[in-house]
């Protein structure tokens, strides 16, 4: 309980404080963007890579000469997380922006 009166008595070093990207300059801001950019492009090309491969994975598991259930569901698995990665990132603006309009 005296704890609980401590924290709260404790003022918000961060209250009224927002971000700024700026700091830089305009040099500094335009290659951080680009960065960022480069960055979530690999993520997303990487994502479709992986959901290829499990695509693969899983249809050559399900050929009618040799059928392998089990490859078929570790190539399932595998496309699975690709696939919900690669929706994370193209979303990746959409959450960023909700995130900071919530916490703010």
């Amino acid at each position: 309980m005296h704890t609980l009166l401590i924290a709260a008595a404790i003022q918000n070093p961060l209250d009224g404080i927002l971000p700024d990207f700026s700091f830089g300059g305009q040099e500094f801001t335009q290659l951080w963007q680009k960065l960022v950019a480069a960055a979530w492009a690999i993520g997303i090309i990487v994502s479709i890579v992986y959901l290829i491969r499990g695509l693969v994975e899983m249809a050559g598991a399900s050929n009618d000469i040799n059928p392998n259930p089990q490859v078929h569901a570790q190539g399932r698995a595998k496309a699975l997380s690709a696939f919900i990665a690669l929706i994370l990132l193209a979303a990746l603006a959409i959450i960023v922006g909700v995130t900071l309009s919530l916490a703010g």
